[in-house]
């Protein structure tokens, strides 16, 4: 279990040493939810658009991207955990599991497309897939 700055516990799959591209997924991931906003300037396109499919929305642009991102998940996040990454050319996928401070817990799949296949690719797209418990 790797710890950050703010104390949320992040965990994180094993074997990406070797795999910049799955790299890249997760600092992407961590930095979202985290809100690290020069992460997220960093791997980004500037016409970045964010489908979050559950609630089905269509969010266009950098800015508003990072003013989505401080928008979302009013309540204390405690921990993230990752599961999977999963890379193909320009293609991505990631799935875990976020954790909030009311002992809630969010399960997320998010599918990332990058401006090309090279590690220099920005992120064009992500579609977000997320499931909140059953009560």
């Amino acid at each position: 279990m790797n710890g950050s700055p703010n104390g949320m516990k992040v965990v994180l799959p094993k074997g990406c040493d070797n795999a910049p591209r799955k790299q890249i997924v997760i600092d992407f991931t961590v930095a979202m939810v985290m809100k690290k906003n020069e992460v997220i300037k960093e791997y980004a396109d500037e016409s970045i658009i964010w489908y979050q499919l559950k609630d089905n929305k269509k969010i266009e642009g950098i800015v508003s991207f990072i003013s989505a991102l401080h928008d979302e998940n009013k309540n204390l996040i405690t921990g993230l955990e990752i599961y999977q990454v999963i890379t193909h050319g320009k293609f991505a996928s990631i799935n875990g599991v976020i954790l909030l401070a009311n002992d809630t817990t969010i399960d997320f799949c998010d599918v990332y497309m990058f401006s090309n296949a090279s590690k220099s690719g920005k992120v064009k797209e992500i579609k977000s897939y997320t499931m909140l418990p059953l009560n």
